[in-house]
């Protein structure tokens, strides 16, 4: 049984190079990778065969950042679940970036569940749970107070983090995994992964430097 998620999210960041520099500065870790955490890389998708690459010689797990709203067809440009099946265990949904309806996201959601894709579904109102949630997937709050932007952290009062994640559980049960999303950072992971009602992280910016990506997964082991 899987007790953490960990995911990376490199969002438009990472070029070719960068890339297999990332992989080099982090294979040193993979030692330090345990089989009861789930680390999830969620690279941009010309660089998902990488990862993927090592993810054959390690417990890493690689995610698309998003998917198609079309399951297939003439939709230039757009990558459908099903074509990134084979690499990806995990798609990312629903980011705040995208700023897209509910409705959208719900149907992402249902095509990745029918491809056998586990959805990281990412919310900000926790009104917004009674549609997004279904069963077999994860949820993952983005909070909106202090979402880093261009690499700038915003600090936030774990305190009042817990609140509103007591309150989310209130919503959706035990069962499906909830992990935290927004400047998760090496300053405040400490602090994050003492919150008992939640599964893990979706870190940002953070994740682009191997080293301390791995201080951020050593915590929760």
């Amino acid at each position: 049984m899987i007790n953490k998620y960990i995911v990376a999210n490199w969002k438009e960041n990472m070029g070719f190079e960068d890339t297999i520099s990332w992989v080099d500065g982090f294979s040193g870790f993979l030692k330090f990778l345990s089989p009861e955490n789930e680390i999830i890389i969620a690279p941009s998708f010309p660089f998902i065969p990488v990862i993927y690459e090592l993810s054959k010689k390690s417990m890493l797990k690689v995610a698309a950042q998003d998917i198609s709203l079309k399951e297939k067809g003439a939709n230039t440009g757009e990558t459908g679940a099903f074509q990134v099946k084979e690499f990806c265990k995990y798609a990312i949904i629903g980011h705040s970036e995208r700023k897209e309806e509910v409705n959208v996201v719900v149907a992402k959601r249902d095509i990745c569940l029918k491809e056998k894709i586990t959805p990281i579904i990412c919310f900000t109102n926790p009104e917004d749970l009674v549609r997004l949630h279904k069963e077999g997937v994860i949820m993952a709050w983005e909070n909106p107070v202090n979402i880093s932007k261009n690499g700038v952290y915003n600090a936030e009062d774990p305190s009042k983090i817990v609140l509103i994640v007591n309150e989310i559980r209130k919503i959706i049960s035990s069962n499906t995994p909830l992990i935290y999303g927004g400047s998760v950072n090496e300053n405040n992971i400490e602090h994050i992964a003492k919150i008992t009602n939640l599964n893990g992280v979706l870190v940002g910016n953070a994740s682009l430097d191997p080293k301390t990506f791995a201080d951020i997964i050593r915590t929760y082991n």
